[in-house]
């Protein structure tokens, strides 16, 4: 009997809980945080491997590049491949913007790494100067969109 007894309580509590937790959408947040956070870790890369590209800009010629080709060329192959992986794994179909953006952030990475591997071209730090700062810009144009604070722990929420 007592047993009998316990085993209901429990499924009561356990239909309750269920219940509760699907009505609060806590089960869905969790989800929702994860992503946030894969995200939020996966743009952290990015940021990372753009701020070695932006050491370009203290560089006068090409040939200065040449002393530090491996690690560029190692930045622009991590950027490519973590922009493809944000464009494709945490796409938004409901946000254009949003869209257009991680496109032209791809393309910049793109760019910077054809404009790396083409060492013959006339210009070619003043163009991957240009690229990097387009990349710049797109990211900050994204947060804008996005009401993302660089420097904030929240969406939104200045530190």
């Amino acid at each position: 009997m007592v047993l009998r007894k316990a085993f209901f309580t429990d499924s009561v509590v356990l239909l309750f809980c269920t219940v509760f937790m699907v009505f609060t959408g806590l089960g869905l947040v969790k989800g929702d945080e994860k992503e946030k956070s894969e995200l939020a870790e996966l743009m952290c890369k990015i940021d990372a491997y753009s701020k070695i590209l932006d050491r370009l800009a203290t560089y006068f010629s090409f040939d200065e590049v040449e002393k530090e080709r491996k690690i560029y060329e190692d930045a622009c192959t991590n950027l490519v491949l973590f922009c493809k992986t944000a464009t494709t794994k945490f796409e938004r179909p409901d946000d254009n913007k949003y869209q257009e953006f991680n496109q032209a952030m791809l393309k910049a990475s793109e760019n910077i790494t054809a404009v790396l591997k083409d060492a013959n071209r006339a210009n070619s730090l003043e163009d991957m100067l240009w690229e990097t700062g387009k990349l710049r810009q797109t990211c900050v144009t994204c947060h804008k969109h996005l009401d993302i604070h660089i420097g904030s722990d929240k969406h939104g929420e200045k530190k």
